[in-house]
């Protein structure tokens, strides 16, 4: 038998943001409470970047590579791999610290911290860690079929690192190379 898990997070009006600047809006229209025969909400986002979501090449740069120009075989993964990279702070996350038994074919990388238990912390979007921008280039090398990399914090860039932060999207999801989608928040 299979244990499932989310590999996100629900959505709600206490989803941490990053830089605590945005917000998600949930307000009933209709409930069955209250004599109503469904239950209808209003979802209001600030942003789309809230919650768990998946960085793609036109976030960074002006270009047709949304979510609409990719097939929905793009996000089918055959091959995942789930690493344990321990953080409890802003430090970053560089290739060598990786673990040397990554399956060469892997397209899914996962990397669990740990940092999710400060989620409800201001810690968790001010003192996040985040990947550095040369694991880009070297996951592009030494795994030619990945095609995605999530982890359990709230963004790529760490708030204590922006400049790095900016280098690394730039370097993921370049779209002039294979790029690297990054799974945000999961």
């Amino acid at each position: 038998m299979y244990k499932f898990i989310y590999l996100s997070h629900f959505l709600d009006s206490n989803v941490p943001t990053y830089a605590d600047e945005d917000k998600i809006v949930i307000t009933p229209k209709t409930e069955i409470s209250k004599g109503e025969t469904v239950n209808i909400f209003s979802i209001q986002l600030t942003n789309n970047h809230i919650g768990t979501h998946i960085d793609l090449p036109k976030h960074f740069f002006d270009c047709e590579k949304g979510v609409k120009y990719y097939e929905p075989s793009t996000w089918h993964f055959q091959n995942v791999a789930l690493i344990d990279i321990p953080r409890n702070d802003s430090k970053l996350i560089f290739s060598d610290n990786l673990p040397d038994n990554i399956d060469k074919n892997v397209n899914l990388l996962l990397i669990r911290t740990g940092y999710e238990e400060f989620r409800s912390e201001d810690k968790y979007w001010n003192d996040n860690p985040g990947l550095s921008s040369e694991m880009a280039n070297f996951l592009r090398n030494k795994f030619p079929k990945l095609r995605a990399v999530g982890f359990d914090f709230i963004s790529l860039t760490s708030w204590k690192h922006k400049e790095e932060g900016l280098k690394a999207h730039l370097k993921f999801l370049d779209p002039n190379k294979r790029e690297i989608f990054v799974i945000e928040d999961h």
